[in-house]
């Protein structure tokens, strides 16, 4: 007879969301499983950059991110190990769109108490003398900004969770999620039945396909996405501490790493990769970019618009892996109203790592309370349940596809703050 596991809530996926939920949960007193496909951290977690930029287009996703920092020094305090470096950032702007974008942005900011202003581009050059700045109309800096260690976030989520009670299994694919009566009783992998009241579906990339176990939709599609890392050069050096940069009219982002340069991309026309092709025992961490592909050579073009000692023959390696966009950009977090006790945490488009410090509390209070202390309206997983356009696969895919490429291509336009917003 196959061995019965039970427990409070068992938690599909073991990148940053999952594991953060899952410490949150048993924070709480909730016994708590996470079942792992393959390695913890593994997956798109384990090829992310972790840009941190707090500043977003409306208030309440700001908020999360600043509490989303008091969340990782407190993490830092609790595991003794060093996550969030606080280099500042800055964003830049060549075209008049852009330095628009940009004085808008800072309006915004400075309406809630945000520490963000514009900054002459003599003052842009000094900070940064590897970037090339004479083409720059207007920027702006964030000197509370910075980045996440991922590997570090994962220790710490890994070490506290341990620490409250949260049991991890690893190379344990689910491959059904047990229903009775449109109620969740668990789920079943390798074999072994696991039981438990609430489940959640933080599979990232296989998201869609772990809702599909029931016959949900998820609007999630998985898109490749490619960076750089440039090995440290005497002739450019670059601090430890140099603020990231965010390039929108360029799709790139970039940030200090190791000695060297981390330069990530947004690519107009991304990958779409299809999950249930991959083999049972894919690795994500064994994924390889190709050289000559579409991708690399903007990649490499972009980069090179910016920072031009940089070209083909740098050394430098390459980076690849899996996102998991939706429609808007926007994750999905909580319950849709097809079955009772399924609660999703995926889709954060590209900024899993930062999002999830405030995700995991989010959806512990959402699983344990029937609510949460933060707004969670433009967040919430049922937002395009049965909208027509958003049910077929193949035009869940076209606009996901869409929205990635277009990520860093749209002038953003910050939502106005209403009086009395934090």
């Amino acid at each position: 007879m196959a061995q019965t596991f039970t427990a409070d809530v068992i938690i599909i996926g073991g990148g940053v969301a999952g594991l953060s939920t899952a410490m949150q949960l048993a924070g709480r007193g909730a016994r708590v499983v996470v079942l792992e496909r393959e390695r913890i951290g593994n997956g798109s977690t384990g090829r992310a950059a972790g840009l941190l930029g707090q500043l977003r287009g409306n208030a309440e996703h700001t908020r999360m991110l600043i509490d989303g920092i008091e969340i990782v020094r407190q993490l830092e305090t609790e595991a003794d190990v060093s996550i969030f470096l606080q280099t500042g950032s800055l964003r830049i702007a060549e075209t008049p769109e852009r330095a628009a974008e940009i004085a808008a942005l800072v309006e915004m900011g400075r309406s809630i108490g945000f520490d963000i202003d514009q900054l002459p581009i003599a003052d842009v050059a000094k900070l940064l003398p590897y970037m090339r700045t004479d083409d720059l109309l207007d920027a702006c800096y964030c000197p509370t900004d910075g980045h996440i260690q991922p590997a570090e976030l994962v220790s710490a989520y890994l070490k506290v969770g341990k620490r409250r009670g949260v049991e991890y299994q690893t190379k344990t694919p689910v491959s059904e999620i047990l229903l009775k009566g449109g109620r969740i009783q668990g789920v079943k992998a390798l074999g072994r039945e696991y039981h438990a009241p609430v489940v959640v579906n933080a599979g990232g990339p296989w998201s869609y396909l772990n809702a599909e176990l029931v016959d949900a939709v998820l609007p999630t599609a998985a898109i490749g996405h490619y960076y750089l890392t440039t090995r440290p050069d005497p002739a450019h050096p670059i601090d430890r501490l140099s603020p990231a940069i965010r390039d929108r009219h360029l799709r790139l982002y970039t940030r200090p790493e190791s000695g060297g340069l981390i330069v990530g991309i947004y690519d107009p026309e991304p990958e779409l990769h299809d999950m249930r092709r991959l083999p049972v025992d894919f690795d994500m961490s064994r994924m390889k970019a190709a050289r000559d592909s579409i991708q690399v050579a903007r990649l490499l073009e972009a980069a090179t618009a910016r920072f031009p000692w940089l070209d083909e023959r740098t050394p430098m390696s390459i980076t690849t892996g899996i996102m998991t966009f939706t429609p808007d950009a926007r994750p999905f977090c909580g319950k849709m109203p097809d079955v009772e006790g399924l609660f999703h945490c995926a889709g954060f488009s590209g900024h899993g790592i930062v999002q999830s410090p405030t995700i995991g509390l989010i959806m512990s209070q959402l699983i344990l309370d029937g609510q949460s202390t933060y707004d969670c309206e433009s967040i919430e997983a049922d937002r395009y349940f049965e909208v027509p356009g958003y049910v077929n696969r193949v035009e869940i895919e076209d606009k996901c596809v869409r929205m990635a490429g277009n990520y860093y291509g749209t002038i953003e336009r910050p939502a106005p703050v209403a009086s009395g917003s934090r």
